[in-house]
């Protein structure tokens, strides 16, 4: 190959296909890429109806070509090719039904619709289809997404993955605020040498700690009264069309979705007030305790990051069982189930029924339980990584990403589970590799406070979280977008320095 030749091909456009969810990051961000290097760009459009007027009117970003998600999946349909979906899992090494089973739509966390068994299979498959077919037309040398939090953009992902398809996701790591854009090679795990480097580690987590940013999310998300009012309003007198068109929204007439916001309003009054009056807000003192923090339902943590691992209160009766004579489990609610309605009553009653178990109110801050607690026990949480800042070692349920780290135990099997609390409880913590950790962060990440970012956006275009299907107006987005041109500015470049 000539000299001349490979210049030239060094100068070729980069394709890079794009997902771009309801909240509009990445629009943003190509945005962004597209006025600081040359590219062609293609896009998959996970939105509602309303929105996609929008898209296909707008002169802010170019698109080569485009398409809707769900202008090209027919959830009705029942027909399906077994063959091929086997030959996909064959293919792509993925676990379609394993996907399924934890979706939110299709099985437990859907109030509104039952889907046939036929009907999931069919809508796998078309999204399969639909998936390999953008792909072999746009052959894409980056694929660019936020980290996957629902199955249909995970299971593109897993394809893009398999297909060796260099995929670049914003994704967070366990401070706050520090994200970086994962490439498939650049994790902590991969990080051997332990660090040189001796942090102030108190002062380093305090700056970084994840529960204030968690507290300041919640103070913001889908709290405004009159933001509730006209997202009502705008609802009542709108066009319902997305029951017929996507699958997501099959069963939610308007009737039925306000009656269930009214009762799901009244139940999670009910369950806060079982909270408040039976769990602790005061830790109690001279207890020996190991630590038990319950992860969000429903969320890609479990569904997706720990997908056997998904009924919690399985998982805590065999830490029951597994307790050494004079320990407890202290169990804390997370806040954050406050926008889910919190759990059944009947999880809370059963939970509190077992013995050495006790429930901590989610308002307790856990940096005091983790200061006090002799072991964090986790699916895959933050608290098993902040555990390490007081030098306590954490026993996970499945490999997270900061599992490299010296004082973390990884269980395969809920029967290692007695020896391993054993041998935790005995060990002492290296911090050399919690300041490995934060070497690559230092290295790797960047600071972006992400949550407001997304509800700014949200206050601005979705009545404060309240209302997706909303028309967008071209000049008054601009406007917004160019309120936020330096948080689309970061990410864009940390995106760009990947690709070049």
């Amino acid at each position: 190959m000539n000299f001349t030749y490979t210049i030239f091909l060094s100068r070729m456009k980069k394709k890079i296909l794009t997902w771009i969810n309801a909240d509009l990051l990445q629009f943003g961000v190509i945005k962004s890429i597209q006025s600081k290097i040359d590219c062609s760009t293609y896009a998959i459009i996970d939105v509602t109806n309303k929105p996609k007027e929008f898209f296909k009117e707008q002169k802010l970003v170019k698109f080569e070509k485009f398409w809707f998600l769900h202008e090209n999946i027919d959830g009705k349909l029942t027909n399906h090719n077994i063959d091929y979906l086997a030959e996909v899992e064959k293919k792509y090494g993925i676990n379609l039904l394993q996907l399924a089973m934890n979706d939110r739509i299709f099985f437990n966390f859907n109030n509104f619709y039952k889907f046939s068994s036929e009907q999931i299979l069919s809508i796998i498959e078309q999204e399969c289809k639909f998936f390999e077919k953008i792909l072999d037309d746009t052959n894409p040398d980056y694929v660019i997404m936020d980290y996957p939090a629902l199955r249909p953009n995970y299971l593109f992902y897993l394809i893009c993955k398999a297909r060796k398809i260099t995929t670049l996701k914003i994704t967070p790591t366990r401070l706050g605020k520090k994200f970086y854009i994962d490439n498939g090679k650049n994790h902590f795990s991969a990080t051997k040498n332990l660090s040189s480097n001796k942090y102030e580690l108190e002062n380093y987590h305090k700056r970084f700690d994840n529960y204030d940013v968690t507290i300041q999310f919640r103070k913001r998300f889908a709290k405004s009264k009159s933001k509730l009012l006209e997202a009502f309003i705008e609802y009542i007198f709108s066009k319902n069309n997305n029951i017929f068109t996507h699958y997501t929204y099959f069963g939610r007439g308007k009737l039925r979705v306000i009656s269930n916001y009214i009762k799901f309003s009244i139940k999670s009054k009910n369950r806060k007030n079982f909270l408040d009056k039976n769990f602790l807000k005061v830790l109690p003192k001279n207890q020996k305790f190991i630590f038990f923090p319950l992860h969000i339902e429903q969320e890609r943590s479990t569904l997706i990051d720990a997908p056997f691992h998904v009924d919690q209160l399985h998982i805590i009766k065999q830490i029951v069982k597994s307790l050494p004579i004079g320990y407890k489990l202290y169990v804390k609610e997370h806040p954050s189930m406050s926008a889910r309605e919190w759990r059944e009553l009947s999880f809370y009653k059963t939970l509190l029924s077992l013995p050495n178990v006790v429930g901590i109110h989610p308002s307790v801050n856990p940096d005091g339980i983790l200061e006090h607690c002799s072991l964090v026990i986790t699916i895959n949480g933050t608290a098993g990584f902040d555990v390490a800042f007081y030098q306590k070692p954490t026993i996970t349920l499945t490999e997270t990403d900061y599992s490299a780290m010296e004082s973390v135990t990884t269980l395969d099997s809920l029967d290692k589970l007695p020896n391993a609390i054993q041998k935790c409880l005995e060990s002492k913590v290296n911090v050399d590799a919690l300041n490995s950790y934060i070497d690559f962060v230092e290295n790797t990440a960047f600071e972006l406070d992400l949550d407001s970012l997304n509800q700014d956006y949200q206050d601005f275009q979705h009545y404060g979280g309240f209302l997706v299907d909303v028309n967008i107006n071209e000049k008054e987005f601009e406007k917004f977008l160019k309120s936020k041109q330096s948080e689309y500015d970061l990410i864009a470049n940390e995106y760009i320095k990947n690709i070049k």
